[in-house]
């Protein structure tokens, strides 16, 4: 299962637009729920995290924070 969140930082995302936080299930509950963060044109994730969460809205959470951290990091 897959689902695609975007960052609250709305301007962070206007300036980079291709990139997106993806939730994905799959290992065994209680903590099944993992964020990657994709980039447009890339066939895998440059980041994920390293652990899991017990619900898709923490992960998703986590996931965006990450995604900020990652583009603040990065800023022009």
């Amino acid at each position: 299962m897959k689902f695609t969140a975007r960052s609250d930082n709305l301007s962070a995302m206007i300036r980079h637009p291709d990139f997106s936080v993806v939730v994905k299930g799959g290992a065994p509950s209680p903590k099944s729920w993992r964020w990657e963060i994709h980039r447009a044109g890339r066939n895998s994730a440059i980041q994920r995290s390293k652990i899991f969460f017990e619900t898709m809205t923490e992960a998703s959470r986590a996931g965006k924070a990450a995604l900020d951290l990652l583009l603040s990091e990065h800023s022009d």
